[in-house]
């Protein structure tokens, strides 16, 4: 699967041992997120279902993303759910937003194991967020 460059935003992907890795950087500030994160999110969540993958997101080296991207990334936790594909998130505890997001999206998962948050503070190893 390719990546995507959606005006600051980009997302490199690669597959890594039963995974596909996306590592997201830059910033997102669209109006409309959705319009072109919707599509590609898509396209992943088909992928990993038909490979027998799980998708690993890192949002570390993320420096911004907008509300509307917030409601992009919880319907495709939504849709990943529904086709049975496990996610992993990675964010930076460090940066506070992030941590508040990424704490939230925690707290609303309704789908079970099959979504796991982790806090990356540098230095330490991941913790998981329940």
């Amino acid at each position: 699967m390719q990546g995507l460059a959606l005006g600051e935003l980009k997302i490199d992907v690669a597959d890594k041992g039963g995974r596909q890795v996306q590592k997201w950087t830059g910033s997102s500030n669209s109006r409309d997120p959705a319009s072109g994160l919707r599509p590609f999110l898509e396209l992943a969540i088909a992928e990993a279902s038909t490979k027998g993958l799980a998708i690993e997101l890192h949002f570390e080296d993320l420096s911004h993303f907008n509300s509307s991207t917030v409601a992009t990334l919880l319907r495709f936790i939504e849709k990943a759910g529904q086709k049975g594909v496990k996610l992993i998130l990675h964010y930076d505890g460090s940066q506070r937003w992030q941590a508040h997001n990424f704490e939230a999206i925690a707290l609303l998962n309704r789908t079970g194991d099959k979504v796991e948050v982790h806090r990356v503070d540098k230095g330490e190893a991941p913790e998981r967020v329940r």
